[in-house]
């Protein structure tokens, strides 16, 4: 079963003004924990949003590796005592899909997985979607001349933290942003193979930008700490994901490619407590506003003439005559037929 969002969420805030609840929600966050100033600092702040509002409780468990995940889902189902389970992101899938299965009575939710798992609810976002926009940025900005640690050289990098299908959507987003606006860019990409690798994420980096890329966007969690403090390092320009990174270094990240974890977090509470929570996979993109990008906080100014661009861009994305291309392996026909300058 599969449902596309309708832009009901939106409303939640609206009406989550009900008496305080007695429901105790259970999150396994993904590897590397509290502190990645990224997908679980967001799912644990939707959470403390839902405690506020709604009064709930909630428990959570920091695994270290991949194969925690199973323990830790199992430790919250066999105690009977949660309402609903949440985990996150895709390393997860395997170990959701088991422990559903062992305890099929239970809500579980899977945030950031399009994967179709029997009494379990996917909710995930269009990751072309996501960072299309910061792609046509750099783009753009590259050869423009406009900003003052760019170089002549017309290079782009991409850094992803592992390469799961979704993951890699992304990838391909931002290099179809970058080439719809320059198609003759040259995109360089790299995996850390890690999401809790900020060391690796920076070596990455480093060499990114010694290739004279003047701007690094990251997909790759707590890693993408590295590629940030490789760009104060070498003076270069990045991107940040997920929640607003661009306050972590101002003057380095033009912009980031947003998700809105905290809410698709808080919505599936919100869900629970109005009954209107169902299983199937539930998706968004720009047009229902759960992705897209944000320069506020950001030190580095970009011209009034890129911001028109990326905007006319995300119209003609909500709008349906934009699509952007979901594989590197069509990217160049894509390309070919998707120029915003012919």
């Amino acid at each position: 079963m599969s449902e596309e969002s309708n832009g009901t969420e939106a409303t939640a805030e609206e009406d989550n003004q009900a008496d305080v609840v007695n429901l105790k929600v259970g999150i396994v966050l993904s590897t590397g924990g509290l502190g990645d100033k990224n997908f679980n600092d967001m799912a644990y702040a939707g959470l403390l949003q839902a405690e506020e509002e709604f009064g709930i409780e909630f428990d959570y468990f920091e695994p270290k590796a991949v194969s925690d995940y199973i323990a830790n889902f199992r430790l919250f189902a066999e105690s009977g005592e949660y309402d609903l389970i949440i985990g996150i992101g895709n390393e997860q899938v395997d170990a959701v899909t088991q422990i559903a299965a062992e305890y099929p009575e239970i809500k579980f939710s899977l945030i950031d997985s399009a994967a179709e798992i029997e009494n379990v609810r996917t909710v995930y976002t269009d990751w072309t979607h996501q960072t299309f926009l910061c792609g046509v940025i750099a783009g753009l900005e590259t050869t423009a001349g406009n900003l003052p640690k760019t170089n002549e050289e017309n290079v782009i990098g991409v850094v992803v933290g592992k390469e799961y299908p979704a993951l890699m959507e992304g990838v391909t987003g931002f290099m179809a942003g970058v080439k719809y606006v320059n198609p003759d860019a040259e995109i360089l990409s790299a995996s850390v193979g890690d999401f809790a690798d900020p060391a690796k994420g920076k070596e990455i980096a480093l060499s990114m930008y010694s290739r004279n890329a003047d701007f690094v966007q990251h997909i790759a969690g707590a890693s993408g700490l590295g590629v940030f403090a490789a760009a104060e390092e070498t003076d270069n320009y990045a991107f940040g994901v997920g929640g607003n990174q661009n306050a972590i270094e101002p003057d380095y990240i033009v912009a980031t490619s947003i998700r809105n974890v905290n809410e698709m977090v808080f919505n599936e509470v919100w869900h629970v407590i109005q009954e209107t929570w169902v299983t199937g996979s539930v998706g968004s993109g720009i047009k229902q506003g759960s992705v897209g990008y944000s320069v506020e906080g950001s030190n580095v100014t970009l011209s009034e003439e890129t911001i028109k661009i990326v905007e006319e861009a995300k119209k003609r994305i909500i709008d349906g005559e934009l699509i952007p291309c979901r594989t590197v392996e069509e990217l160049e026909a894509w390309t070919a037929e998707n120029q915003y300058f012919n």
